[in-house]
């Protein structure tokens, strides 16, 4: 009975939570509105700004105050490129998260999906610049060269290509490296098996790289 009390406090107050909101809407309305919704079941959306960052857990400001918003096992963190973690989030970020609230602790969602807007926004913004860039690199003639990566070191690394030719990338001061997102990553991120496109010029089978283009990474291919 006691869970059934804490979820019926909670969907009141988010109810009274979207109402103030709706009626704080007509007199201005936010690029980036808070939001906190949950139903009888105890499931959550909820939308506002990190206040703090832990390896399995932030802190959001919503309505109502300071939200613990601790990740569930299997938890889907948005955008993809963000990777598994949150790494890449920052305090401040505005991020939406679904999930249950926790019935054992005060202000507390287990979530199950934590995105990150503003990094969204960011990755996007990236990936334009990134694609604008390639084009005219691509524009000046140099070959399309596809294969298996192996031995990447310092800034070189070795390309099978799939009729047995193999090339010495070296890649220029400068160049984009890239996954198939065309989001930015160090050369580092590229292993060994990775299937990457290189855009560069070939002397006696080196290729100096101004484009690298890994498109094994990441696993999936939507930003969403």
């Amino acid at each position: 009975m006691a869970g059934a009390g804490v979820l019926a406090v909670v969907a009141v107050f988010a109810t009274a939570l979207v109402a103030g909101a709706q009626t704080a809407a007509t007199a201005t309305a936010p690029a980036q509105p808070m939001v906190f919704d949950a139903n009888a079941a105890g499931k959550v959306l909820m939308r506002g700004t990190i206040a703090s960052l832990g390896a399995n857990s932030l802190t959001v400001n919503s309505w109502g105050g300071v939200w613990t918003v601790n990740l569930a096992s299997g938890a889907q963190i948005l955008p993809v490129a963000a990777g598994t973690g949150l790494s890449q989030f920052k305090t401040g970020d505005f991020v939406g998260v679904q999930g249950t609230i926790d019935q054992t602790a005060s202000w507390t969602v287990s979530a199950t999906l934590v995105r990150d807007w503003t990094y969204r926004a960011a990755v996007t913004q990236e990936q334009k610049q990134n694609i604008q860039s390639a084009q005219g690199i691509r524009g000046g003639a140099p070959r399309d060269y596809i294969g298996t990566a192996s031995g990447v070191n310092g800034s070189s690394f070795m390309l099978a290509a799939a009729n047995g030719t193999s090339y010495t990338v070296d890649v220029a001061s400068g160049a984009e490296i890239v996954n198939r997102n065309w989001v930015t990553i160090p050369l580092t991120g590229i292993q060994s098996g990775d299937h990457v496109r290189v855009y560069g010029v070939n002397a006696s089978g080196t290729v100096t790289a101004q484009i690298v283009r890994d498109v094994t990474l990441p696993a999936t291919s939507t930003a969403r």
